[in-house]
């Protein structure tokens, strides 16, 4: 708990809240109540694994981080991996939460919003590291004109 308690705050909320959306994946994000009883699909059904599973690369990449373990990933900085791990985590929430729009229940929302936490926090930890964001300019586009 010390290790913990001595992460940036930006760090701890990106880990609380990845815990906490792999939590509510097993919820059901579809639901309906029959007669004979209720009936829901977790996030864990369709295009939403995708999602479960990028939180699960995230939540590793981060004890693998906190641990201090040195994972190769090329001329990527650690915490360009973590940033880009939640961007991936927040769109691929979205498109999961947009196509199990029938009978959607409150633990997709639930969803949503922690993956909005998840990328807001980590944009704010990836600046707080240093990570540069860099757009491609608009210049020219290699051909010639004439």
């Amino acid at each position: 708990m010390d290790a913990f308690n001595k992460l940036s705050k930006n760090t701890q909320v990106v880990f609380v809240a990845a815990v906490l959306y792999l939590i509510f994946s097993f919820f059901d994000w579809q639901q309906v109540s029959l007669g004979i009883g209720t009936f829901g699909y977790t996030e864990w059904h369709g295009f939403g694994d995708v999602a479960a599973l990028t939180v699960l690369v995230l939540i590793a990449w981060e004890i693998s981080r906190v641990l201090d373990m040195k994972i190769p990933v090329g001329s990527l900085s650690p915490g360009l991996v973590s940033f880009g791990l939640t961007v991936l985590l927040f769109v691929f929430t979205v498109i999961t939460f947009l196509t199990h729009g029938t009978a959607r229940h409150w633990p997709a929302w639930v969803g949503l919003l922690l993956s909005i936490v998840v990328v807001a926090f980590g944009y704010l930890r990836s600046q707080e590291e240093g990570v540069e964001l860099a757009m491609p300019s608009g210049g020219s586009s290699g051909g010639t004109s004439v």
